[in-house]
């Protein structure tokens, strides 16, 4: 008489069963780890964003320290009394001009942003941020110096939907 050999391996309900075990547990991993990756997500662009805007920020005020430490340093533009969306320093040997640029420029078709440009002299103007950041409604308000308060400039503009300002500079001579 024949021994009977023990089964070897699964049975295929049994690896049915164990496939549908896993996906379960993938699910439930997947399910408690979403949320984890789209807030690192919202996290890296809120940085880049307050980084972006940072830097441009820092920008302007280097343009105005460099530009208006005597009152050989002018504001072009926006006149004083006035708000505007271009601002422009002139320093005696060099000029300073930041604009939002929509012509598409500065990013690769078919993205269209809205880039905030510096043009330092009669250089060609340059992207102060990255094409993922889009800077819109850039308002300079130029405040003459009056009895009572100094000259100063409020500077707002809305980084990738965020208002950012108004930030004001009081400029003393």
């Amino acid at each position: 008489m024949k021994k009977m050999q023990p089964k070897k391996g699964f049975t295929l309900i049994e690896t049915v069963v164990y496939i549908g075990l896993f996906g379960i547990m993938c699910t439930g991993i997947f399910v408690s780890m979403y949320p984890l990756f789209m807030s690192a997500e919202r996290l890296s662009s809120n940085i880049l964003i307050e980084s972006e805007t940072a830097f441009i920020l820092a920008k302007i005020e280097y343009a105005l320290s460099n530009g208006i430490t005597s009152p050989s340093g002018i504001i072009s533009s926006p006149d004083s009394g006035s708000s505007g969306s271009i601002l422009t320093i002139t320093n005696g040997s060099q000029l300073y001009e930041f604009k939002v640029d929509t012509s598409g420029t500065f990013c690769a078709a078919p993205v269209a942003c809205t880039i905030l440009t510096l043009a330092v002299g009669s250089n060609d103007p340059l992207p102060l941020h990255s094409q993922r950041v889009h800077i819109e409604n850039f308002v300079v308000t130029h405040t003459a110096p009056s009895a009572t308060a100094l000259r100063s400039l409020a500077i707002s503009f809305t980084s990738n939907g965020v208002a950012v300002g108004p930030i004001r500079y009081y400029i003393h001579f």
